[in-house]
């Protein structure tokens, strides 16, 4: 066997359990019921019921059918530029015109005379309280079901212009700007980050709560996290491994994994990445994303990934089939793709190899040694393969480009 002596590209591959379940995207356009392909927000509510904001309504999608709204229902506006759920399973749609809240029954809309700081809403957030805060283009409003509170900059905010809300697990909500920077609202009044607080830009595009309370806040140029004191602890960019640093959403599903949606409006590149301690992993159109231009993204009870993009929508099913849940054995496997031969390390004890094929037949079989290995796979057909390694106790399994 020839000698390998080009340098290794190494790729450490973590992935969980069995990887015969992989992936799966499902997309969903105007011709699966959704009003309009161009969507720019996803809600899931109490009963795992997803709802969509489109330029030509808002969808409700039950995994089975579709029920649609417009202003025929009550919609104060077709064009619906983002939606929320809030603690009571009511549904919010925040629109060029107002907001409308649907309450299962009855569409009831609000403008700036009802109090609102601004008809242009751009987010809107639902705090644990029961209460919803209503980003605009001039402020902030705050609707306790009863009181309307807004806030603007001679209130303490930075900027006018509102990104996005998010409230946090100990009861203070944080809103991003454009241009101004991140704000924290205790309840009494407002703390504002920027650049010189290592946020990576001021521009705020996305706002999600990690484990431990962590703050993770995308910009146009990556991920700031800050911890439970609201001290900066690192930035994530596409060196750490994100598919780009525009980060236009995140969301945290139940394993612990942060996902984020991307999308980049000067390269036009975008998709999913998402990260599990050290390792990231990426989706774009050429893995069954509907779309690059990704612009919200959310988990719903079942842990699946529901991707709205400008020319649909997305759900990626058994998503943790490659999240970092290891079966005790971390191996370093390159080079992968691999055409001739691949070598792993890692192994402190001797174990039996197996390479199959997605449906299961087996094409390599053979024991392995501690330390470093050299597998000849120049007889496997070009294709994706499921390497696993066992040593008793512990188990290893992962995918196989043969190119």
């Amino acid at each position: 066997m020839k000698p390998f002596n080009s340098k290794p590209f190494l790729i450490l591959l973590m992935f969980a359990g069995t990887m015969l379940r992989a992936q799966e995207f499902t997309n969903y356009t105007s011709a699966s019921g959704l009003p309009a392909d161009n969507v720019n927000g996803v809600a899931i509510d109490a009963n795992n019921q997803k709802w969509f904001g489109t330029q030509a309504g808002v969808a409700m999608f039950n995994d089975v059918t579709w029920k649609v709204y417009s202003t025929a229902d009550g919609l104060i506006d077709n064009s619906i530029n983002c939606i929320a759920v809030d603690k009571s399973n009511q549904i919010w749609a925040g629109t060029d015109l107002g907001v409308s809240k649907f309450d299962g029954t009855t569409w009831t809309s609000y403008t700036i005379a009802n109090g609102l700081v601004n008809n242009m809403i751009s987010y809107i957030g639902a705090d644990q309280d029961g209460s919803v805060w209503i980003g605009t283009s001039g402020g902030i409003s705050h609707f306790s079901g009863t009181t309307w509170t807004n806030y603007t900059t001679a209130n303490g905010l930075p900027a006018d212009m509102i990104s996005y809300i998010r409230a946090d697990a100990i009861g203070n909500v944080w809103i991003g700007t454009w241009l101004g920077g991140l704000a924290k609202f205790n309840g009494t009044s407002f703390t504002n980050f920027t650049m010189a607080d290592s946020l990576p830009d001021n521009n705020i595009l996305s706002i999600a709560i990690g484990n431990g309370n962590t703050k993770w806040i995308g910009t146009y140029h990556g991920v700031a996290v800050f911890d439970s004191l609201d001290q900066w602890v690192k930035t994530c960019r596409t060196a750490d491994g994100l598919l780009d640093n525009f980060i236009q959403d995140m969301a945290l599903d139940s394993k612990g994994t942060m996902w984020f949606g991307i999308y980049d409006v000067y390269t036009q590149e975008g998709g999913v990445s998402w990260n599990n301690k050290s390792f990231w992993k990426s989706y774009t159109m050429t893995d069954g994303l509907v779309n690059n231009l990704v612009r919200r993204i959310a988990v719903d009870k079942s842990d699946y990934i529901w991707i709205v993009t400008g020319t649909g929508v997305s759900k990626l099913s058994d998503p943790h089939s490659e999240v970092g849940e290891k079966t005790g054995l971390t191996l370093e496997v390159f080079p992968n793709p691999a055409t001739t031969e691949i070598h792993f390390n890692g192994l402190t004890s001797p174990g039996n190899l197996n390479i199959t094929t997605i449906d299961g037949k087996t094409v390599v079989s053979q024991v392995v040694g501690t330390g470093s290995n050299t597998i000849d796979i120049s007889g496997l057909a070009r294709g994706m393969y499921i390497l696993k390694c066992s040593t008793g106790t512990l188990t290893y399994t992962g995918k196989l480009m043969k190119r």
